[in-house]
């Protein structure tokens, strides 16, 4: 018996381990779209369910926040109140200037998407506005704001052109 339960907690041990393993990029070779591909995408279900706090720590442990962009209601709804609400965030390690070289040089270039769950509750103006203020692309009262939406989804993507 006491064989059995050790066995069972060898198991649970390596189980529970490999779970919190966090993938780097030096584990990458520093290839960034790799590691986006290993830490995000494999592990999306990691992030699903969790405040966009995890998603930033863990992009922020490996990668600088070169731009932050957002993706919000539009002005569709008929009420003010509801118009351009952010729903979703792009995470680019390039910065503008960088983004817009490989953009000249008709280089790709990658980021995260991760989109929101209800209720949304501040507007890309007021973020936009956040961001010249605090001359960062997710400076502290910007990440205040955002950080305890709740990840629906998240993904790696390739912008060309």
């Amino acid at each position: 018996m006491k064989k059995m339960i050790f066995l069972l907690l060898a198991v649970w041990s390596v189980t529970a381990t490999q779970a919190q393993h966090k993938v780097t990029l030096a584990e990458c070779n520093g290839d960034t779209v790799l590691f986006l591909k290993k830490a995000f995408d494999e592990r999306k279900a990691d992030f699903i369910g969790q405040p966009f706090s995890k998603v930033v720590e863990a992009w922020k442990a490996q990668l600088p926040v070169g731009r932050l962009l957002f993706g919000d209601t539009g002005i569709w709804p008929t009420k003010d109140e509801d118009k351009n609400l952010i729903t979703d965030a792009d995470l680019y390690y390039n910065t503008e200037d960088e983004i817009t070289s490989k953009r000249l040089n008709r280089r790709p270039y990658y980021g995260l998407g991760v989109s929101f769950a209800p209720p949304y509750r501040h507007k890309t103006r007021a973020c936009w506005d956040l961001q010249d203020a605090e001359q960062s692309a997710l400076g502290p009262q910007l990440y205040e704001k955002l950080k305890d939406y709740i990840v629906t989804n998240i993904y790696s993507f390739e912008m060309q052109k």
